[in-house]
């Protein structure tokens, strides 16, 4: 069969051209020959007249019924076909390069490692950590920045079973810095949550600083590394990169150059040498990359059949098994939904007096097209001052931040999109950090200019976060807390700004004793001190089951982090939640205000 686009030749039942990877249309059958006799004997019937005004095609519904042999009916289809596929080829002859097919093209692995090496570094924490947190050592001090790139080629491997803190510690939320913000820029030093376990794996490259190429030197003699740009298989895959290596697997990336064997897309075994596209799928054939495993032959064999395997050699006594690499799926195929529930409660023994907490819960859920984009703020404000300073500065806090992000992403956008009728956009990443974080630098200079006026001296801490899309923006000014519940396991992930915190970190105190060192209560940062407040802000990446939970110190205080993650995970909503988490506190002395917003990403 000739490609009418090409002109290659395939095979008769090819169903793409190898060439081109066009679809490919059956030619027709030959119209069968009547004996020689018969066409003698057969009566030569003189055509019929045309009609005056008739058109050259042929119009079925004025022809006459007429009753044809087998033959006759398949040559009269084969001819209009023919006449169809001419048509087409006529009409698609200056067709613009829009209209062109769709050609698959091969999976890399250059697009998963570099979705990798372009998250943000953290930045070296602000000298706070808490709790557990200190079970994971901080950044050394000249660690590099946000913009730093990261080591050559590093990608990360996922285990299923695997999310432990020390582990998430190299998946750490990713720091955020406007321009001209000021805001401090920080990688909380406490338990960082590392993405759930994914369906498709990838791999960890060595530690090791060392090109590639040059790590062949570094294996031992018995198990060495394949340099890069070795052939195997009698030259079907050759190695590009050097991913991980240890003593017992050596992981590669190839490239098959002989992709015909075997398509990637439909694992079609029927194409030839020479194909670029496969004749069953149309999906290209050259250049296909894998991952390739390495395993000494004195090594369990059975490890080879683990995962997506689409070939096995053994070669020089070591066994290679060829692993296709799975591309990522949406973790939000609908969008992201959210729950989200907030509460707040005196505490036992301050009952009587005003509640010095504040909370907002802020949440815009729009569903267009079938997806769901939420934007939510939630904010816990912790107040501080005698003579009933303390709400109002809370208040100030959440009037101040609740009124600038209404204004900014509601307003401004919806007029917008009701003068020009097109949807609203969302503001890009650095439009939204630093409305983030000029709310809580406006509310920080409101609490100063009532205390220049009234000659007061109230404050408040400050601890929440903003949620665009599949992100969270966290924020955190004082002693107040924002944990995050991943797989079960809990991870605090703002950095205390109190007295306590720095001895933690500095060593001089252990992380049980924050709740009941004398000093407990001195905190060294608070909206209203002074004019610019450093404010913590830094982005983590959300995927469904999360759970982020928003307090003052009246509730960790009061209830320790294990149960605050057992309640997190048993709680049915994010309202039970909040009243059991409160209920807890109060049980256990309730000695100051207990507030908590807890948001559940679904």
């Amino acid at each position: 069969m000739i490609c009418p686009f090409c002109n290659m030749a395939n095979r008769d039942d090819a169903k793409f051209c190898k060439g081109c990877g066009r679809t490919l249309h059956a030619e027709p059958p030959p119209a069968p020959v009547a004996p020689a006799e018969a066409q003698e004997a057969a009566p030569i019937a003189p055509p019929p007249p045309s009609p005056a005004g008739s058109s050259a095609a042929e119009d079925l519904s004025l022809a006459p019924t007429l009753i044809l042999t087998p033959e006759k009916m398949m040559a009269f289809h084969s001819r209009r076909w023919q006449q169809e596929i001419e048509q087409e080829d006529h009409a698609h002859a200056g067709s613009h390069a829009a209209d062109m097919p769709t050609v698959l093209m091969a999976p890399s692995l250059d697009t998963e490692q570099g979705s990798v090496q372009a998250q943000d570094v953290a930045q070296a924490p602000t000298m706070g950590t808490s709790g557990e947190s200190a079970s994971i050592p901080p950044p050394l001090p000249g660690t590099a920045p946000v913009d730093a790139a990261p080591v050559s080629g590093e990608v990360t491997r996922k285990d299923p079973a695997a999310t432990a803190p020390v582990q998430a510690a190299g998946v750490a939320a990713d720091s955020v810095q406007g321009e001209d913000t000021g805001m401090q820029q920080q990688q909380p030093a406490a338990e960082q949550p590392a993405p759930p376990a994914q369906g498709g794996q990838q791999v960890q490259q060595s530690s090791q600083n060392t090109p590639p190429a040059a790590a062949t030197t570094q294996a031992s003699g018995d198990f060495p590394v394949l340099a890069v740009g070795t052939g195997l298989s009698g030259g079907r895959y050759e190695v590009t990169q050097v991913i991980n290596e240890d003593a017992q697997e050596h992981i590669y990336q190839v490239i098959d150059q002989q992709g015909y064997q075997h398509c990637w897309n439909c694992g079609s075994e029927q194409n030839a040498e020479g194909d670029e596209f496969c004749i069953d799928c149309g999906a290209e054939l050259l250049g296909v990359a894998y991952l390739m495993h390495e395993y000494s032959t004195s090594e369990n064999k059975e490890a080879v059949l683990q995962g997506n395997i689409v070939n096995t050699f053994v070669e020089q006594g070591h066994t290679y098994a060829i692993e296709q690499v799975q591309a990522d799926k949406n973790p939000f195929p609908d969008g992201v939904h959210l729950l989200a529930a907030a509460l707040s409660d005196a505490g036992n023994i301050r009952r009587d007096e005003p509640n010095e907490d504040s909370t907002l819960t802020l949440l815009i859920q729009r569903i267009h097209e079938s997806q769901s984009v939420p934007l939510g703020v939630f904010i816990v404000a912790d107040g501080m001052g005698g003579h009933d300073s303390g709400q109002v500065a809370s208040r100030v806090v959440i009037n101040t931040v609740a009124e600038r992000m209404t204004r900014e992403l509601l307003e401004v956008p919806l007029a917008s999109e009701k003068d020009s009728q097109q949807q609203a956009k969302l503001p890009d990443e650095d439009d939204l950090v630093n409305l983030l974080h000029g709310a809580i630098q406006d509310a920080n200079n409101k609490i100063c200019q009532i205390n220049q006026q009234n000659k007061t001296d109230m404050g408040s801490t400050v601890t929440g976060f903003m949620v665009v899309r599949n992100h969270s923006y966290i924020i955190n000014v004082g002693d107040s807390r924002t944990y995050m519940i991943r797989a079960g396991q809990r991870y605090q992930l703002t950095t205390d700004h109190s007295l306590v915190g720095q001895l933690v970190a500095g060593g001089l105190i252990q992380p049980d004793e924050v709740y009941t060192h004398p000093q407990r209560s001195q905190i060294f940062r608070s909206l209203g001190d002074k004019p610019n407040v450093q404010i913590d802000l830094f982005k983590q990446e959300l995927y469904p089951g999360d759970i982020i939970l928003s307090c003052s110190d009246g509730l960790w205080e009061m209830v320790r982090d294990p149960q605050i993650e057992s309640i997190l995970n048993t709680a049915p909503d994010p309202q039970t939640a909040c009243t059991q988490l409160i209920e807890a506190a109060n049980a256990n002395g309730g000695e100051d205000n207990i507030s908590a917003v807890i948001v559940c990403v679904r």
